[in-house]
């Protein structure tokens, strides 16, 4: 007898592209996604750009925002080139997001150096965190790393060199460190060792002093120099540090359970270093109002150009390295090429040229050092 077939009941196919099914308004779920997410990323670099006007001691959200600059310009780039290639209705948003950033490139990264036709009195300046001697790469000990510096700053030749969390047991041993340079001025904070702010110049120092912080173990000192026909205060700052070990942090954000408390933790610390840098800043910006002759500003910010402390600190001056760098200007080696904090500002009416990111490897920060012409 011939065998009857029944035909086999289909199970139903799954739908694989679940995202191109269209919602009641005509759009698939993937469209609707990218949308919402554009809409967030555009909004967050807005609020970047807006970080840099807004004291955090009024409001301190926005400071996160241009902490996190790279990242976020970056994810727009991401999405504008998406747009490009696949959701063109949506690339406006994107590219309108993204124009501003013309008005900070220069701060972050320099393309091409252009000729100059300098003037004037030729001065070579230099700043330096040398990270207490401690902060050197692995296998280098404080004395090597003293050692290391002071024979790449005379090297370099700087006419004036400004360093911070400079370290010495004894404050004698000062006259031997860095001896081509004759002048000098120093505010340290005893504890073990001495420990603060030093600038060394080739210029007389017609005057000087200190602007101490409470509560804090930073400190901003200036001097006058007479260069030349010329007078100028130099600032030496070391403001607030944020106070993180990026080594700690990663080993604890590893631990099951550990990454959200954390970057709560994290995050908690930032806006509280953050609020004791704005009044920092208040008291450096107001001590540079009350000056009568031109000012140069150097030293470790701890803080992005994309900052309220930038913002208020470069009012009147010149960045040195919008003006005469080439690169990248990123000066804090652990999270490289991401984070500039390390500035040279200088009067407007002065030239920069060849400022230079010595990427050495005597201290977690890198030297950044410029000509300047009077």
């Amino acid at each position: 007898m011939a065998k009857i077939h029944y035909p086999k009941e289909e199970k139903p196919k799954r739908n694989k592209t679940w995202y191109k099914k269209q919602t009641e308004h005509g759009l698939s779920v993937w469209q609707i996604l990218f949308r919402v997410l554009v809409a967030i990323s555009a909004l967050a670099l807005c609020i970047s750009y807006l970080s840099v006007f807004i004291d955090p001691a009024f409001m301190s959200l926005p400071y996160f925002f241009g902490l996190y600059f790279i990242p976020i310009f970056l994810l727009n780039v991401g999405l504008l080139i998406v747009g490009l290639l696949h959701m063109k209705k949506y690339l406006v948003v994107s590219l309108v997001a993204l124009l501003p950033t013309l008005l900070f490139a220069d701060r972050f990264v320099k393309f091409g150096g252009e000729e100059k036709s300098v003037f004037g009195d030729e001065v070579k300046v230099m700043t330096y965190n040398v990270g207490r001697f401690e902060a050197a790469a692995k296998g280098m000990n404080a004395a090597q790393a003293l050692s290391k510096i002071s024979e790449f700053a005379a090297r370099e030749a700087p006419d004036v060199l400004c360093l911070q969390e400079f370290q010495i047991a004894d404050t004698s041993a000062l006259e031997r460190v860095i001896k081509y340079l004759p002048y000098r001025y120093h505010s340290f904070r005893h504890g073990s060792k001495y420990s603060g702010n030093i600038t060394l110049s080739r210029y007389p120092i017609t005057d000087s002093g200190t602007i101490s912080f409470e509560k804090s173990t930073n400190m901003c000192i200036w001097c006058d120099l007479r260069v030349g026909d010329h007078e100028v205060r130099v600032y030496n700052c070391h403001l607030q540090s944020n106070a993180l070990s990026f080594t700690n942090i990663i080993k604890k954000m590893s631990q099951k359970g550990q990454f959200t408390d954390e970057v709560k933790t994290v995050h908690e610390n930032l806006a509280q270093r953050n609020l004791q840098r704005s009044g920092q800043v208040a008291m450096v910006h107001d001590h540079i109002a009350a000056c009568t002759i031109p000012s140069m500003i150097c030293g470790d910010f701890n803080d992005t150009p994309m900052s309220y402390t930038y913002h208020r600190l470069a009012a009147g001056h010149k960045d040195s390295f919008a003006d005469g760098g080439s690169g990248m200007g990123a000066t804090f080696s652990v999270l490289w090429p991401l984070l500039r904090i390390d500035y040279i500002l200088v009067p407007e009416n002065v030239t920069c040229d060849r400022t230079t990111v010595n990427r050495v490897p005597f201290s977690d920060h890198y030297p950044v050092s410029t000509l300047i012409y009077f």
